[in-house]
């Protein structure tokens, strides 16, 4: 029997480009993902928001008590298992809870700012962003050369695209500049460059 590959789905989405990343310098301090990039990633990994992934069975519950609420729903995902033909959907639970109202005020965003949280915890269970989450972020050395990767990879790209045409390279070099084309994809984006120049010598093959 085959060995199941546990951890491909993890290694493809765990790696975090700085770029797309804050620090934060409250409860302690903690590093926040852009939610923009992350919603980007999963579209990649798994199509469109609400065909290949998303969320279902929003609730909230406030306890007025205390202003807090309490957010939960199930992140669903269509994803292949173990070299199976067909994709399969499959789900995890996710939740979280904020502070809403404090003396006497409410804060008007706390809906959004719960559900995004709950997203961004629910993706990193299946490996979404997980260097952040795992504390790797907290150490310089990795972030550095996080950061050097991301220099190297992306001239490659550069470089490649400087023999296409000038629409086609100032596609490529916009897709680079909002992150379209990231550490996770750059293969894929300088197998499709090779393919476009291809197709300008011989544009029916």
């Amino acid at each position: 029997m085959a060995k199941k590959d546990n951890m491909k789905l993890w290694q493809s989405v765990e790696k975090t480009d700085p770029n797309f990343t804050k620090k934060v310098n409250q409860r302690g301090g903690f590093t926040a993902i852009g939610a923009q990039y992350q919603l980007r990633t999963a579209t990649e990994t798994f199509g469109p928001f609400g065909v290949g992934w998303g969320v279902r069975g929003e609730t909230i519950e406030k306890w007025e008590d205390v202003g807090l609420a309490v957010y939960q729903a199930h992140l669903w995902y269509y994803y292949t298992v173990d070299g199976h033909e067909v994709s399969e959907l499959h789900e995890v639970p996710i939740h979280s809870s904020i502070k809403y109202h404090s003396n006497g005020r409410v804060d008007d965003d706390f809906f959004k700012k719960v559900a995004t949280d709950a997203l961004t915890k629910g993706l990193s269970k299946i490996g979404f962003n997980a260097d952040v989450f795992m504390g790797k972020f907290d150490d310089n050395k990795y972030v550095n050369k996080l950061t050097n990767m991301n220099g190297t990879w992306k001239k490659e790209v550069s470089d490649t695209a400087k023999k296409l045409n000038k629409e086609d390279k100032e596609s490529i070099m916009n897709f680079l500049k909002d992150g379209s084309i990231n550490s996770n994809n750059y293969k894929k984006a300088l197998t499709r460059i090779e393919e476009l120049y291809k197709s300008y010598t011989n544009p029916e093959g």
